[in-house]
């Protein structure tokens, strides 16, 4: 996302540029070419351009910040900072809303003409929080695999050596260490370590503390 906003700024020919993406009941992410230009963004989460672009889901240019009236706190803070023009573009996919602003230092150097490339990028920022999302709930489920992998892995170890003793298939098995469990009040997983640790001759521990004899 930071690379992002250096980016726009470099194509659209600009002195900055902010990226900031909504996701519903997750924070605001927001990013900038340089921190003057993030503080300005933060001012107006709600009432300014990009705040007008979330609502409207339309682009929004200020030609001038001297002569708009529409945000005049925005446009207060962006004079004392040295900012002069600014265009906010919206991208949206799957929860995400994306918003891109450029901002310039003379008046009238942006207009409609920049609105495609501040679209195309703020289209790029909502796809990029998307991938983000979807790694990240990736490698949750990834871990839910490997945590459920490893509490079965013992009872499957247990399953096969009581079929091997008793010539059984692995229906009968579960069923023989499910009984187990409930006489001993334990979990199926705990009674498949102790089962494991008695034939390899090793003290079984389990949620509940060591076993004892």
């Amino acid at each position: 996302m930071s690379v992002l906003a250096d980016q726009v700024a470099m194509a659209a020919g600009v002195c900055g540029a902010t990226v900031e993406a909504r996701r519903e009941r997750r924070d605001r992410l927001l990013v900038a070419s340089h921190p003057d230009l993030g503080e300005l963004a933060e001012l107006e989460p709600r009432r300014g351009p990009a705040g007008q672009v979330v609502t409207s889901e339309r682009p929004v240019l200020v030609v001038d910040t001297r002569l708009d009236d529409r945000w005049p706190d925005f446009c207060r803070a962006a004079l004392r900072r040295g900012v002069r023009a600014c265009l906010a573009a919206g991208g949206r996919t799957d929860g995400v809303v994306a918003v891109v602003t450029v901002y310039e230092v003379r008046p009238g150097r942006l207009g409609p003409g920049s609105v495609p490339l501040v679209s195309a990028f703020a289209a790029q920022a909502a796809l990029l929080v998307r991938s983000l999302d979807d790694g990240e709930r990736g490698r949750r489920r990834a871990e839910q695999l490997r945590e459920t992998m490893a509490s079965r892995w013992p009872i499957e170890q247990a399953k096969g050596m009581i079929m091997q003793a008793l010539r059984c298939d692995a229906e009968t098995a579960f069923a023989e260490l499910r009984r187990a469990s409930q006489n001993s009040h334990l979990k199926l997983r705990d009674v498949a370590q102790h089962l494991i640790a008695r034939r390899i001759g090793a003290p079984a521990t389990s949620e509940d503390g060591p076993a004892k004899g």
